[in-house]
């Protein structure tokens, strides 16, 4: 499950409008707190732990966040705009969310073990999705997912969304049909069976129409 909380310290902010250029200047970045039953926040933080926080928390992970001299809110990312030149952060929004109630979140998948498929140069695996979206209460956010590919023994096989097994309190919201693993043949074995063999699209690295692209294991 997901590590200790990432949290964030803010201030109230009185600047608005074309006034936050320069406070941004200052290394000061505007931010606003709503949802959740309570009022809307116009706040502010310091820049470089802003984005520490963003970055540790990314979508999927709650941020705590501890307004100076006010509440402290349980949130999630909702918004996030940077310049469109340098990258950097211009504004960003969080939702509150409540500690005992589901809300959707994005959970990297991490692909582990070797498929027995591939061994022998007959099949390829192809990695399909790489997040899942699932309904969790927002503290048992899993860091990721982990599928094991092991059992994937013969070509065209695969591992669907329906087939993964979850922790406890992790429902996928993702629909139950998309690939997230598959092996295809490789294009060699096809030639070696016999001239006109049709090989399975998306073999050589290129998406298929289930999404799923060329790949050798974990990322």
């Amino acid at each position: 499950m997901a590590n200790d909380n990432v949290s964030l310290s803010v201030d109230t902010r009185e600047v608005t409008g074309k006034k936050v250029r320069a406070l941004r200047r200052t290394g000061i970045t505007p931010i606003h707190l709503y949802g959740g039953g309570g009022d809307s926040l116009t706040l502010q933080a310091e820049t470089q732990s802003l984005r520490s926080a963003v970055n540790s928390a990314g979508r999927g992970q709650p941020i705590s966040i501890e307004v100076s001299g006010g509440e402290t809110a349980l949130t999630f990312v909702r918004e996030i705009a940077q310049h469109p030149v340098s990258g950097e952060l211009q504004h960003v929004d969080f939702i509150r969310v409540d500690a005992n109630q589901p809300v959707p979140a994005e959970v990297t998948i991490t692909i582990v073990g070797e498929a027995p498929a591939t061994r022998g140069g007959g099949g390829q695996f192809l990695r399909g999705i790489r997040t899942l979206q699932v309904s969790v209460l927002p503290l048992e956010v899993p860091d990721e997912i982990e599928v094991s590919i092991d059992g994937l023994e013969n070509i065209g096989d695969n591992i669907r969304v329906i087939d993964l097994v979850l922790p406890d309190g992790v429902e996928a919201l993702s629909a139950p049909d998309q690939v997230v693993a598959r092996i295809a043949m490789t294009r060699t074995a096809a030639v070696e069976v016999g001239e006109g063999m049709e090989v399975e699209e998306g073999e050589e690295g290129e998406e298929g129409e289930d999404g799923a692209e060329g790949d050798q294991g974990e990322e």
